[in-house]
């Protein structure tokens, strides 16, 4: 746990140019439908903790994310766990952004004809599988809106892995957070899969914005069918490049 909060850190000091926040982080486990801003890039850092079967288990994710055009942007990631004290990279992901409905050109996902924030995205992920470890496929289809002081945002997706673990049902993910100032929200996630849908988890986080340089979120997932299961802590850091 040391060694993933020093990076964190490390992340945090190093850089130090502001660009406006704008990206499709703002949640910790549901993807929000903005997209980066042209030419702009973004540092990206998660970590969770979790146990099971009463055994330890750490996961982080250094990653970078560019905005190619108004409606496109790319991210590039890695996985990592550590197992017995040792890092081990788990694979690499390339996972792109598409705006379909909204317009993103100036950071305003509004539509045409109304003045509420509101937008819709595709987003494609592809990760390579190291050291035994299978290829991941990860499709999601996102939409959002910003009423006053709250933000919400749905996700529908779709998993598959090479190993034939993985599923094509239909996953969800909802995510609603409510400004308590303007640097500081409170919000509460929810995730799963309609097959199993007493096997969803909750994620109550807090979500950090400050002076438009980075924003930081932090929360707990729990499963609802094993409650109180310890929960999984998660962690996320993105931090503006000029």
């Amino acid at each position: 746990m040391k060694r993933i909060l020093i990076l964190a850190v490390i992340f945090q000091s190093v850089l130090s140019t502001a660009v406006q926040a704008h990206h499709d982080k703002k949640y910790l486990v549901t993807g929000s439908y903005e997209l980066s801003q042209p030419g702009s890039w973004h540092v990206l850092f998660a970590t969770e903790v979790g146990n099971h079967f009463s055994k330890r288990s750490y996961g982080f994710e250094p990653g970078i994310l560019y905005g190619i055009n108004d409606r496109l942007d790319v991210e590039l990631h890695s996985h990592h766990g550590i197992h017995d004290g040792e890092i081990h990279t788990e694979g690499i992901a390339l996972e792109s952004r598409l705006g379909l409905i909204g317009d993103f050109s100036n950071g305003e996902e509004k539509v045409s004809n109304g003045n509420v924030p509101f937008g819709m995205a595709l987003l494609m992920e592809f990760e390579k599988g190291l050291q035994d470890h299978p290829d991941n496929y990860e499709g999601r289809v996102i939409a959002g809106i910003e009423l006053s002081n709250y933000t919400i945002a749905g996700n529908l997706i779709w998993e598959q892995s090479s190993d034939g673990k993985g599923t094509l049902e239909p996953g969800y993910a909802l995510g609603i957070k409510r400004n308590v100032i303007q640097e500081l929200a409170l919000g509460l996630e929810i995730d799963g899969n309609f097959e199993q849908i007493n096997a969803s988890k909750i994620t109550p986080g807090v979500y950090i914005s400050a002076a438009e340089r980075f924003d930081l979120k932090l929360g707990a997932s729990l499963r609802i069918d094993s409650f109180p299961e310890e929960p999984i802590v998660r962690l996320a850091l993105v931090y503006g490049l000029e």
